[in-house]
């Protein structure tokens, strides 16, 4: 047994390394045996009719062509986070390509091309970012030729072949957005955001269009195709090619042509393909093969930093390191959703990376807002994602709206003054017969200044999810121990049963409403007593503003609102607009679509319940201090 397994292994790599020339070989024997071509010397002949100009113009096409892949490698480098030096990763790419498909074997030569003009790299990432854009490649080119068979396929099956192949990319793209993570047998898989996905289209096709205008602008005098014939058969005949690995396509590329041309004249169409292999395949190669003999030269005027100068730089840091001392306490949010704080040079964001959106929430921590879009959109564009403000302030929309950003009004703040706070007047009406039902009711509240009964309160969140449904997320928090033991918590009971609680964010000024939870058939009125609580414990601990967080403030708003607006307005709070920003209406659009993903299908929170009750600290350490206290305790 242990002497047949490397047998085995050498016979199926001497079938892979041999099945391509045999594919050539058999191709160009068909092609000799069916097609009527004149010797050698006459083809070579016909390629003198090709005026200078025309030379002259397909070596221009080449080299936008090339311009287009080292475009869709820079790509690929941002997806798979190789932190590489854009114009260098575009530079390899289009030497690795010209390298691999002149000698085919697409596979093995482009990851041994990669991996030696980029020392960076391991064999592993050269061969990854290889099979990355071979897979992804084939993948945009087949739904080229699928649109292709659609529009000009002579027949309906043709046609109906084109169709299916939209419907399966459609619906890859649309598993790549809800679905953008895959483990297979423990295996991280993350698909391609739609950023990258409609960029690799569109890379792709530039790249074989400008590929097929090198190839019209060589084709002898007298050959009759007009460039919109010959665009759809080169489309389908270099998928041909491709798929057979066979070195610079030869044979099956020639074979496919005349398959689909049938009424050019053979002679002609060869001998523009000749030319046209001179052209886009030999002389790339040389220069491919240039630089692989000389990795050096991959440098030869580039400057010493990046084209795109980064001068504030961005520093990663975890959610608990956002200071006391912020404008909004609604970014401890970042806690449990995954995100994090970003430092461009001094300005601080709680921002969430998704795989569509890298998404500053709220308004920033500290800094100059405007110097945060650029660099914003700078992350987002490492990453191929998004880039998005979601529920920033009016100050923050208008400085990105200054420099040229789409803004989109989304929501509305309710704003307390616990100072300032009176129940008195007309506009508390409502207010005061709510906190007399509640009051009648026996409904007690206090704050929770020493422990959680961590226990109970898990009880009324199971309750209040098995009437509600899942809890949402992303934007608004769910309960876990870890989470709400640095919260500011208000318990609502009747006798010594806990019937009710809310938990507000906490910083150095303002206290902002999170969670709510009741158990079914709470008395009417235990909301409003658990709230007016806060607003008076936080006129005690001199805070000077409390959110009771924000509502949906766009047409579709009264869908969404389940009465939270008219919950919050017995308060007659201050409202404060909110808004989204983006670079343009596009990213807008997928921001949008994201974000009602993440909210409706959250990261769930570990929850691991401690056995015993974690002890809250003192409202006014600072959060980061609460953390590290939260970890030891429990």
């Amino acid at each position: 047994m242990t002497q047949r397994a490397p047998r085995k292994n050498t016979l199926g790599t001497l079938l892979r390394v041999a099945a391509p020339l045999v594919i050539m070989v058999g191709s160009l024997v068909v092609l000799a045996g069916h097609a009527d071509l004149p010797a050698l010397p006459q083809l070579l002949a016909l390629t003198q009719q090709v005026t200078p100009l025309s030379w002259l113009g397909a070596i221009s096409t080449t080299i936008l062509s090339f311009w287009a892949l080292g475009r869709y490698d820079a790509v690929a480098h941002r997806h798979l986070r190789t932190e590489l030096e854009e114009p260098l990763a575009r530079r390899a790419g289009m030497a690795s390509i010209a390298f691999s498909q002149a000698v085919g074997f697409g596979l093995l030569s482009g990851s041994f091309a990669r991996w030696r003009l980029l020392p960076q790299l391991s064999p592993l990432q050269a061969a990854q970012l290889t099979g990355f854009v071979g897979i992804t490649f084939m993948t945009a080119l087949a739904v080229i030729c699928g649109v292709t068979l659609m529009l000009v396929a002579p027949t309906l099956a043709m046609r109906g072949a084109g169709l299916a192949i939209l419907a399966l990319a459609t619906t890859a793209v649309v598993l790549c957005f809800l679905h953008p993570e895959w483990r297979l047998r423990g295996l991280k898989l993350r698909l391609p955001s739609l950023q990258a996905i409609f960029a690799l289209m569109f890379w792709a096709l530039l790249d074989v269009t400008f590929a097929c205008t090198t190839l019209w602008l060589l084709l002898p005098e007298g050959h009759g195709l007009t460039f919109a014939a010959l665009l759809p058969a080169y489309f389908l005949a270099l998928g041909l090619a491709i798929v057979s690995s066979s070195p610079g396509g030869a044979g099956p590329l020639e074979l496919a042509m005349l398959a689909m041309l049938p009424g050019a004249d053979a002679a002609v169409l060869v001998a523009g393909l000749l030319a046209f292999r001179a052209v886009y395949y030999g002389l790339p190669a040389a220069l491919g093969g240039a630089l692989l003999l000389w990795p050096s030269l991959m440098r030869y005027g580039l400057p010493e930093e990046s084209e795109e100068v980064d001068l504030l730089g961005a520093d990663a840091r975890v959610a608990a390191s956002q200071p006391f001392d912020r404008p909004q306490a609604e970014t401890a949010v970042i806690l449990q959703n995954g995100g994090h704080v970003m430092a461009f040079g001094l300005n601080q964001v709680a921002i969430l990376d998704t795989p569509q959106l890298s998404t500053v929430l709220f308004d920033p921590m500290t800094g100059r807002r405007d110097e945060i879009p650029e660099a914003l959109a700078r992350h987002a564009r490492s990453r191929n994602t998004a880039a998005c403000f979601y529920k920033c302030g009016p100050r923050m929309a208008l400085t990105a709206r200054a420099q040229g950003w789409k803004v989109l009004r989304v929501a509305q703040d309710a704003i307390l003054f616990p100072a300032d706070f009176s129940e008195q007047g007309s506009a508390f009406r409502q207010l005061r017969r709510k906190l007399r039902h509640a009051e009648k009711s026996g409904v007690t509240v206090e704050p929770a200044w020493n422990s959680l009964p961590l226990r109970e309160m898990a009880e009324v969140d199971a309750a209040w999810i098995a009437q509600h449904g899942s809890a949402r997320g992303t934007t608004m928090g769910q309960f876990e121990p870890g989470y709400v033991a640095i919260q500011m918590t208000f318990l609502a009971r009747i006798e010594d049963r806990l019937v009710g609680f809310m938990t507000f964010h906490r910083c150095a000024n303002e206290w902002c409403l999170d969670l709510v939870r009741q158990l079914p058939g709470a008395p009417d009125g235990t909301g409003h007593a658990l709230v007016r609580a806060a607003i008076e414990a936080a006129r005690i601990c001199g805070v000077a503003r409390l959110s009771l967080s924000a509502v949906p403030d766009h047409r579709l708003a009264q869908r969404y609102d389940n009465g939270l607006r008219q919950f919050k307005s017995c308060f007659a709070p201050h409202w404060e607009t909110r808004y989204m920003a983006a670079p343009s209406w596009p990213q807008m659009a997928l921001a949008l679509a994201e974000m009602t993903r993440l909210v409706h299908r959250p990261i769930r929170p570990d929850f691991n319940l401690p056995q015993q009750t974690l002890t809250l600290q003192d409202p006014h350490v600072d959060l980061e201090e609460n953390a590290v206290a939260i970890k030891r305790t429990a």
